[in-house]
């Protein structure tokens, strides 16, 4: 039996609340502000998730990064917190943003640790 692809739906999802929050951000919404907040909070919150459980499927192990998931849902929360214009959102922007981008330098959470890999690299 064939496993859904909960890395697909999420990638799809989380393009879909990408561009609801540009719309909302650049105030863009042509008088659908309302259903725009909506989806994205429904597509950014799936996303996530979806995103969490694939993390949990055997093929793709490898890829997730815990870092780069926190700091996704610390911009989630941000955006959340910047249109319901509560103080303090683009900090917590800021904020998640950089553990994201440290995400791509490191992963604390990886099983092998990377002099390893050098090792492999060199012994060939």
């Amino acid at each position: 039996m064939e496993t859904i692809n909960f890395k697909r739906y999420s990638n799809i999802l989380f393009g879909v609340a990408f561009i609801c929050a540009a719309l909302m951000i650049t105030e863009k919404t042509y008088g659908y502000r309302s259903l725009i907040h909506i989806v994205f909070y429904i597509t950014g919150a799936l996303a996530l998730l979806l995103s969490l459980l694939s993390s949990r499927q055997e093929t793709y192990k490898g890829d997730f990064n815990l870092l780069f998931w926190i700091g996704s849902l610390v911009v989630f929360i941000a955006l959340l917190l910047k249109t319901y214009h509560l103080p303090y959102w683009l900090y917590a922007m800021i904020g998640g943003m950089a553990i994201s981008g440290l995400s791509f330098f490191i992963n604390p959470f990886s099983n092998k640790p990377d002099r390893e890999q050098e090792d492999e690299l060199l012994d060939r």
